[in-house]
Parts: structure tokens; sequence; C-alpha cells
């Protein structure tokens, strides 16, 4: 147990901490007369409404929020309040000491305990990545993607050989297993205490003040290869579960790196793995982060919205392969969910944004990667262009369809002008008149309201209504459906799409925050079947129930597809266009390979 912080030293914390500069980590500030006003860090606006005064205190005349810079940080960073303390304390370089019933002082408290011993963790990998015959084969991969060991040792990579090594590790160090465990470090296997990580090379995820606090790690490429052919699924990144050190949802790769590049280039770039970040960071763009291998959340959209403010520019660059553009889709979809504008820039050929800076290095990498960011798209442009790439040769159905995609994108935008302008742009890419999406988009709100007062949605197709059931009792394989399989909310049907995106936005959520989400809009129509979801257990192997039933909504998919193709080539072969029979042909034979392969065993 830590002790207490004594009042003259919480008061002495408070005095030294400077709530200007201390909001302006949150939000971009600016001088109003003798106080300052700013965008307020706890909801999404575009017109400030939050005060900072000189007194030490501010108040949001929006969301009511209102507190000290122990309330700041609290509320921002999840802290306790001897946590928020220590928190600023650091931040001055006030050094605290502990109270405990009159006795002799405490000099470290818990966190510190739970910090030095991940830091132990992070040290020991380091020194098995480049001092032991174990690390060999991961040293090699790094420099197969061009990192130095300049680079890596900066991010302070490492290797993870598993077999207990850690554990051991903390015996040595009299750090206690349980201490480990708690730090999702260590994990009990069949009642025998067992390393977390093993065979991978681990990316250290750091706090604010560059402590390591959680670790992201990679499978070798040789691993992955064999595990696929052995029919096992595994993730390429694996990342530690939440601790209390770590949130995943409000953390990402290398933002207390980036924070402060990104205040001063004015934009902040969000790229997939930590191998792109470190890349940019050696191409000396050090404004970087990364996802961590998981879809961008609402959380993290908001946080690093706030880090750019209105003066700056949140771009994705994502890999140019179908995967990361299937995340970058997400990840717009998410930015525009809670009212944060984005960009999108599109790495070309197949290529991620490492490869493009290193493999290209002495062909002008950075130069080409410049150009890549200032030709990024915005949101709702880039969605569009993304989801109907060529609108004019498409039925009025799918235009349709693709209409509604973006409309329920746009559906929760607080802000009415953006979302006309929003509508605006997306009839005259699709070729609609303005009125009529406006139209739809009311339509869709009062259709939705009827449902409500009805015992549901219409019923599901069965492979549809099982997706939804496995994913809403098995949250282990949400990342899987999401990020692996390609699973997107436009799969599933109008009426229960909210259900698809909310488990997409909160991959982690439980079954009591999912009845809590269930009384609420948009998911209350949902309520009866998400109750008898997660009371009704799956099948005995629900992940390959799961990815069978994903493997038909491929199929059906690719079925429609290529009756669209095939009516589109009679029609040139009526009309002798050539040019345009050619075309065609290779999209019927490029969709009958993508088929062959959707029934290989394995696909999914």
């Amino acid at each position: 147990m830590a002790g207490f912080i004594g009042e003259d030293q919480v008061r002495r914390v408070k005095e030294a901490t400077d709530l200007v500069h201390l909001m302006g980590e949150y939000s971009t500030l600016r001088r109003a007369g003798q106080n300052h006003v700013c965008c307020c860090p706890f909801h999404q606006e575009r017109s400030p409404s939050c005060h900072v005064y000189d007194d030490g205190h501010y108040h949001c005349y929006g969301c009511g929020a209102h507190g000290d810079p122990v309330t700041l940080v609290r509320e921002k960073e999840h802290l306790e309040f001897t946590e928020a303390i220590e928190y600023l304390a650091r931040r001055a370089g006030i050094e605290l000491t502990y109270e405990k019933g009159g006795g002799p002082s405490m000099s470290r408290s818990e966190r510190d305990v739970l910090i030095e011993a991940f830091n132990m963790a992070v040290a020991f990998y380091e020194n098995v990545l480049w001092n032991t015959p174990p690390g060999a084969e991961a040293r090699e991969y790094l420099a197969s993607r061009g990192l130095s060991q300049d680079i890596c040792r900066r991010f302070r990579l490492g290797w993870a050989p598993g077999s207990g090594a850690l554990i051991d590790e903390g015996r040595k160090r009299r750090i206690d297993v349980a201490v480990l465990a708690k730090l999702d470090l260590a994990v009990d296997r069949n009642g025998r205490w067992g390393d977390r990580f093993y065979e991978r090379v681990t990316f250290p995820i750091a706090d604010r003040f560059g402590n390591p606090i959680a670790i992201s790690a990679r499978l070798l490429p040789a691993a992955e290869r064999r595990a696929k052919e052995e029919g096992r699924g595994v993730g390429k990144y694996v990342n530690n579960t939440d601790t209390p050190l770590f949130h995943k949802s409000d953390v990402v790769f290398n933002l207390h790196q980036a924070r402060p590049a990104a205040k001063e280039a004015k934009r902040l770039i969000v790229m997939e793995g930590p191998t792109d970040v470190m890349a940019a960071a050696d191409a000396g763009i050090k404004e970087c982060v990364a996802v961590l291998g998981t879809a961008l959340t609402a959380e993290h959209a908001k946080q690093l919205g706030t880090i750019v403010g209105d003066q700056g520019r949140l771009l994705l660059v994502f890999d140019g392969d179908t995967a990361g553009q299937t995340n970058s889709l997400k990840a717009v979809k998410t930015c525009l969910s809670v009212g944060v504008p984005c960009w999108v820039a599109v790495v070309p050929d197949g290529l991620d944004p490492g490869e493009l800076l290193k493999e290209e290095a002495n062909a002008g990498g950075r130069e080409r990667f410049e150009r890549i960011v200032a030709a990024a798209l915005a949101d709702v442009d880039h969605l569009c262009r993304a989801l109907a790439p060529r609108p004019y040769e498409l039925e009025h159905r799918e235009r349709l369809a693709i209409a509604d995609q973006v409309l329920e994108v746009l559906r929760p935008l607080a802000d009415r002008e953006l979302r006309d302008l929003y509508v605006r742009d997306l009839a005259r890419w699709l070729g609609f008149d303005e009125r009529q999406l406006e139209r739809r988009l009311a339509g869709a709100s009062s259709a939705s309201s009827s449902a409500r007062t009805q015992d549901g949605p219409a019923d599901l197709p069965k492979e549809t209504e099982v997706i939804l059931h496995v994913l809403v009792r098995e949250p282990a394989l949400r990342d899987l459906a999401f990020d692996t399989l390609g699973l997107e909310p436009s799969q599933i049907p109008l009426a229960w799409r909210p259900l698809a995106e909310h488990l997409l936005q909160h991959p982690d959520i439980d079954a009591e925050g999912l009845r809590y989400a269930a009384e609420q809009e948009p998911l209350l129509a949902l309520k009866p079947a998400i109750q008898r979801w997660l009371t009704t257990p799956c099948a005995d192997d629900p992940q390959a129930l799961l990815r069978a039933s994903l493997a038909h909504l491929r199929l059906e998919a690719l079925d429609k597809e290529a009756r669209r193709v095939g009516t589109a080539l009679a029609e040139a072969a009526r009309t002798g266009d050539r040019d345009q029979q050619r075309r065609l042909f290779q999209e019927q034979m490029a969709i009958a390979q993508q088929r062959a392969d959707a029934l290989r065993p394995h696909a999914l």
C-alpha cells in the first residue's frame, strides 16, 4: 500500500501546474481578454465554449465540464486522485513522499512499482534481441525491413522468447509473478504461469512521459506463413489487454513523441503498424502514430482530433493493399461518427508506408511520400470515390445502396450545416438531386423511429444472424471478423447495422456494456435480439461458424457483382464497344478468381 499524499504537497503540485499549458495538450487555446478559450476536450464542437480562467480553473458552457488541473488529468488520463497528483508532480519535476499513519514516509507508489516492472520487461526483451542467439531471426527481419539498429534501439524494440524466460528474470529482480500478471506480461495456462508473449518482436507502447506501459508484439513472417499453411488463425500483432497502466481504446503507438511534433507540423499521420512509424521517424517525419493492428476506435479519433485541433489535419496513411484500404474506410467512418474531420492518402502499388519510405529511399522515397500526403482526399470525398470509383457505371439500385451507406455515416453529425455540405457533395458524385438524398436521410430516420414501436426490425438472413450472434457472444472473435476477415457493417442489413458498427468501434465491450448500450439509441430497437444472443450459447466451434457464415456472405456479394458485370458485358457486345468488352471481361475473370479463392479451404 502506497500511503497518502499530504495536503501541503497537493497544494504545491497544483500551484506548480500551469493550467493553460496543460489544457493546451488536449486542445488549442486562444486568448480572450484576461483568460483563454478553446474547444472543449470532453465533447466534440467546432466553436470554442470552454473557458480557462487565470485563477486555475476551467468551465465548459457547452457540456458543463468544470475543474482544476487535477480534475482535467483525472478525466482525460483515467487516473485516480493520487495518480493524478503523481502525474502532475512528474510534469513539474516535484518528488513526492507518502505518509502512512504518522510512521516513516514512503517514497514510491503502486503505479511506480508497476512502471518499474514494465521497464524491467522491456529491458529484458531488448537484451534478448540484441545480445542472444534467439534474437538472431528477429534481427534479420528488422534489417530486411530497412530498420537500422539505431532506430530500433530508439524505439526500444525487443524479442520475447517465451518459455517462462521473463518470469524467471522477474524472480531474479524480486518482481513477483502477480505483478507481471497484473501488467498482462504473465498468464495462467492450465494452472502454470507462463510468459504472455513468446517468439514475437516486441514494440513497447509508452505513456506521455515515455514510460513503457504496454506491448504490441509482432509474429515473424515465416511463423505467420506456417500458421496459415497449417490452418491456424493467428494475429500478426498481439497487444496487451487493459491493465492499471494501459487502456487500449485510448492509447496509440508513439503518441508521446508524435504529440509535440504534430503541433509544430500542424498534422498528425495515422499509420497501420509500428514499423511504418519507425521508418517515417528515420526519414525525419516525427508526427506519426500507429493504431496497433486494430481498428481505430471512436476514443482514438476524438483524442487525435483534439491534438491537431482546427488548425491541423488528421491524415490516414494506411497500406496500399485491399486490407489497408478497407481499414481506411472503417477509420473514416469512425472519425465521421464522432465529428472529427480527416484526410486519406492512398499509398499506391500495394506498398505500405514503411516500404515506400525505406525501399525507395535512394529514389526519393520521402519526396514521393510527401506528394502522396499532399494529394490526400477529405473524408467524405474519399468515401465516395472508394465506394463508387465509377458511379456512372452503376445501376440505380447500386447507387442508392452506396448513398445509403454514406448517409448512415453522416447521420450522427451534430453540425447540420456541415452535414448538408456533405450531402451536396454525395449527390453530385452519384448523380442524384440533392433534395432526393435529403428526403432519403429524413425518411430513414423516420423509418428507424417507426421500427422502435414494433417488436424489432425484420428477420435477419440466417448467415447474418449467426455472425451477429457470435460477435455479441464472443468478444475475442471481433478482431478476427473485422480486421482479419474484413467484415464491413455495410454487409449487414440497414436496420441491424448500428449493432455491427457499435461492436466495430467498441471491440472490447462486455455483456454488461452491451446491455447498457441496448437501453439507448441507436441499439434500443435491437435490445430483444441482443439480450437473446447474450443468453444463448453459440455452437461448439463459434470461430468455424463465423468463418463459414462470412464465406457465404462473400460468395453472395461476388455472385451479385458477377451478374452486374455479365449484364454490362452483354450490353457492350450489343453496341460493339470492344474496349468496354475487354475491360469487363478482365473484371469477370478477376471475380471468378476471387470466387475460386473464397471456395478454397481456410480461405477465410
